[in-house]
């Protein structure tokens, strides 16, 4: 099943080239009162599907209100799908879908009524709505619903209508804040399902959850934000693997003697069993090769460090680790980032 063409007036753009990008924010800061919500980030968001990760209270919900236009920057600028945000407001919030974490539908309306209306307010004439609420219903699962009143569907059910709301008017940039919150395990799996189908379809998407599988079922990119600045900002291989830069080498003797020796050269290393977990760039593993010799350890097994996601976005909210300081210069096709330390 297909999500609605994009209405008259605009075209999905070509992920090639500029285009490739549907946000970008450059040296953004933000400030409520004696909150630094966001401080001097630069940011690329790629066309595809992004996965926001954070704590709460890291700038996820500011990053959102900055993209849609309903706050602006202290500093720096922010573009979205092209245009500047702020000051393209109107044009951009036509070309975009949003889903917010918070349930708002009208429980007195029926499904289809209040599709409709979403589609009017996000510029499509009466004809054109009426029609496309009955494809995004459709695309959603709720087809035999559609007459319901909302306020007796069930939390799976509201919330495949508020991303129907969302989809209606065919956007090129599909915000998700949330979408599986309180879902049971069948629930979730059709939202997935649903956000990969839209995904596949050209739209870009940007999902912020807390949980980490679905960001592992359904995206190719991960943003993870910690204390108002960019923690993590790549590949979701390299979110696990640190494209390099993290080392674990099984040995055969004392393991604590590699780490005194790769700590003297300036590596950060750490003993986790029989192993030593090494961060260093690409261009040292004939230096940690020679250490090892030089100290009298065995390899059993030397290796790129792949994390799960778990443990990937607890070392990723260090701002202070050094394997960030090591990513932003090595990671290959990594999204732009910065955070002001």
């Amino acid at each position: 099943m297909q999500p609605p063409p994009p209405p008259p007036g605009f075209s999905q753009a070509s992920p090639a080239g500029s285009a490739g990008v549907a946000a970008r924010l450059s040296g953004v800061s933000k400030r409520f009162a004696d909150v630094q919500a966001l401080n001097h980030i630069d940011l690329e968001l790629p066309r595809g599907a992004v996965g926001l990760l954070g704590p709460n209270g890291a700038g996820k919900s500011t990053l959102f209100r900055l993209m849609l236009g309903l706050e602006t920057p202290d500093q720096g600028s922010v573009e979205v799908l092209g245009r500047p945000m702020p000051e393209s407001s109107l044009e951009v919030l036509a070309r975009i879908g949003y889903m917010p974490e918070d349930d708002s539908l009208f429980p007195n309306m029926h499904g289809y009524a209040q599709v409709v209306h979403a589609a009017q307010l996000s510029g499509l004439s009466a004809v054109d709505a009426r029609s496309r609420a009955h494809q995004a219903l459709d695309l959603c699962g709720l087809a035999d619903a559609r007459y319901r009143m909302a306020g007796g569907f069930s939390l799976g059910m509201r919330q495949r209508l508020r991303l129907a709301m969302a989809v209606v008017h065919g956007p090129e940039l599909l915000i998700l804040d949330e979408p599986t919150a309180g879902l049971d395990p069948e629930g979730r799996g059709q939202m997935l399902e649903l956000i990969r189908e839209i995904a596949r379809q050209g739209v870009a998407v940007l999902l912020s959850t807390h949980v980490l599988p679905d960001i592992e079922a359904v995206c190719d990119h991960v943003v993870l934000l910690s204390k108002g600045q960019v923690g993590y900002a790549g590949s979701l291989h390299g979110f696990r693997a640190d494209a390099g830069s993290r080392w674990r080498v099984r040995v055969v003797g004392e393991a604590a003697l590699l780490q005194t020796a790769c700590q003297a050269l300036g590596m950060h290393a750490e003993v986790d069993g029989r192993d030593v977990l090494i961060t260093a760039p690409e261009t040292a593993v004939a230096e940690i090769w020679r250490l090892c010799a030089e100290v009298g350890v065995g390899v059993r097994r030397f290796g790129p460090l792949e994390e799960d996601m778990a443990t990937a976005f607890v070392r990723h909210l260090r701002i202070d680790d050094p394997l960030r300081r090591l990513d932003s210069a090595q990671r290959p096709g990594a999204a732009k980032q910065q955070g002001a330390a």
